[in-house]
């Protein structure tokens, strides 16, 4: 080969050899999330959304499972019930990639952190190292490798004299630091001040009770320094801390639930955390519900957010007499409290419906004179003797965590009141066992669709504007799980879908809890509850229940049977003697 060829062949390789590697982009994740519940249904999710609820990130340390890799830390986050992890420099990564987890890896094996944490629905909500670097080129890898692996704050230990360049740097990069602050943290706040919100303290519940720190003291020692608290589970009077987060405006705030020192079992003892965790979060929800409760979101939506054609629609549909006389003048209670997402903090679009419907129903028919109010002395002893029933219209979330109004809600209807809701209230107080008891549902998988729907109770007074006939209809249509508290051996089926005659084919893909071994996906009833009433219809997202002369009907019976007027066999479906 002559130099001419050599030199031609160079100058062709030279321009491939020199060119930048393309920045990989990270694979799409399939999910292999387990978790059965979401932000509605537990706080340990639904604290993280700063609009309805605190802005807390709730989760445990991946360095609690001592011989576990980072990897099969972040799977435990998820099966307990979690959507945040704190990762820790002193952890192997994974089987694949057996290095520490630290601003070495590579930009790949970066990207496999994210892949992980993807596919399982978790996100790094901390990223602790042992000593924050105290050259300026290492402190900006460390927040460079802490941002592109997801984790917006990095924890760990410095000193005072460096806090100023360490903030300084913090605001630059937008990545919180929060020192490590062990014992009393007085000292470490003072030597913060006059610096900027992105510096701040990272505190162990555990150390502040070995120096006597009552959790309420320290909080007023840190104030909105706190950045993240650490909570091993033998410290108790928690709801005094979550409590007094609340009220001093503490957010966002990293919340890791850690092991009992000494544990066997790691994950056991979390699981127990976690769940002591839900009861002591009650008082600080209890005080956020009844904010929300003060604030404009939390008033009642009333028809003047529907158009004239809307509303005129509305009141076509509506009875112009009761189904049966009234034993006596009936108050209704008609609550529309929503704790739904920061997103759609109003909640369903057609709660302004249903309310204009119930309105309209009790001025024609004269059944019952609706109290539409969301203010929660209404559901307590004595004041909720006042009304013969309650209508949850599409009421959602965590909305009763006051311990009074849950016990005046059971013993009320236990005693022979009603209560009844639409829709959304399928999705309504998941955290509390007796209520979803009570009413016999739970959230499900759902979509806007049009099935067909069958008369179960053809006998009941409820059903008789169908005529013993199944029909179309288009909503949301929630699939309840089989593990619900959902059975015909506890509730009398009005209406459900019918199988045979509808696509249960889930939009054409395999949805997890779509499908029922039984087959058998209610739509509406009613059972009794001590010597209480429940009426229950999961119906209600579209604006069709609230147009449809029948189901305005069949409303108007189901209110009437809250009531105690009109009398309706409750015998669950499943105990009928068929003759």
């Amino acid at each position: 080969m002559t130099k001419r060829c050599l030199l031609s062949l160079t100058l062709a390789i030279t321009p491939l050899c020199a060119q930048t590697l393309p920045v990989q982009a990270v694979p799409v994740a399939g999910s292999q999330s387990i978790r059965t519940n979401g932000g509605l249904g537990t706080i340990r999710l639904g604290a993280s959304d700063d609009g309805v609820w605190f802005g807390w990130r709730v989760g445990i340390p991946s360095a609690a499972f001592r011989r576990l890799t980072f990897s099969e830390a972040a799977a435990k986050a998820d099966y307990l019930g979690l959507s945040s992890i704190d990762g820790f420099d002193t952890q192997l990564l994974s089987a694949e990639i057996p290095k520490k987890f630290t601003m070495n890896l590579a930009r790949g094996e970066r990207n496999a952190v994210k892949f992980r944490l993807t596919e399982l629905s978790v996100g790094l909500s901390g990223y602790h190292v042992d000593n924050i670097p105290v050259d300026d080129a290492s402190r900006r890898k460390l927040l460079e490798f802490a941002k592109a692996v997801g984790a917006g704050t990095v924890i760990g230990k410095a000193v005072p004299a460096d806090f100023a360049s360490l903030e300084k740097l913090a605001a630059e990069m937008g990545v919180r630091v929060a020192i490590d602050s062990k014992g009393d943290p007085k000292d470490v706040i003072a030597a913060m001040t006059g610096l900027g919100t992105q510096l701040g303290v990272a505190v162990d519940l555990g150390s502040w009770s070995r120096v006597g720190l009552k959790p309420t003291d320290g909080l007023a020692l840190v104030k909105d320094r706190l950045m993240a608290v650490n909570i091993p589970g033998n410290v108790s009077v928690l709801g005094d801390f979550f409590l007094g987060a609340f009220r001093a405006g503490i957010k966002p705030l990293i919340i890791t639930l850690d092991v009992t020192p000494g544990a066997p079992d790691a994950t056991a003892d979390l699981k127990r955390s976690v769940e002591a965790f839900e009861k002591a979060m009650l008082p600080a929800m209890a005080a956020r519900v009844a904010q929300v409760v003060d604030s404009p979101i939390g008033k009642q939506q009333r028809s003047t957010a529907l158009s004239a054609e809307m509303r005129q629609k509305i009141d076509a549909a509506v009875a112009r007499q009761a189904i049966v006389k009234p034993k006596k003048p009936r108050k209704l209670l008609v609550v529309d409290l929503q704790m739904y997402s920061k997103a759609q903090p109003l909640g369903h679009a057609s709660i302004p419906h249903g309310n204009l419907m119930l309105e309209l129903m009790g001025k024609y028919t004269g059944a019952f004179e609706p109290t539409f109010s969301n203010d929660l002395e209404n559901l307590k002893y004595p004041k909720i003797k006042e009304f013969d029933a309650i209508y949850l219209n599409n009421v959602c979330g965590m909305v009763f965590p006051d311990p009074q109004v849950r016990e005046s809600i059971l013993r009320y209807v236990r005693e022979g009141g009603g209560i009844g809701g639409s829709h959304a209230v399928t999705y309504a107080n998941l955290n509390w066992p007796e209520f979803t008891d009570m009413l016999g549902a739970w959230s499900g998988e759902h979509r806007t669709e049009t099935q067909v729907l069958k008369i179960d109770d053809t006998a009941s007074p409820l059903t008789a504007m169908f005529g013993g006939k199944g029909f179309e209809h288009n909503d949301e249509f929630y699939h309840m799980p089989a593990y619900s508290p959902y059975s015909r051996q506890k509730q009398r089926v009005l209406l459900s879908l019918d199988i045979e005659k509808s696509d249960l084919a889930t939009a054409g893909r395999f949805c997890k809890n779509c499908s029922r071994p039984d087959n058998d996906y209610a739509a509406a009833w009613i059972k009794n509850y001590g010597k209480g009433r429940v009426y229950c219809t999961l119906l209600g997202h579209t604006e069709y229940l609230y147009t449809s002369p029948q189901f305005e009907q069949h409303m108007l019976a189901a209110v009437q049977f809250m009531l105690g007027d009109l009398e309706a066999d409750a015998t669950p479906s499943a105990k009928i003697v068929k003759k």
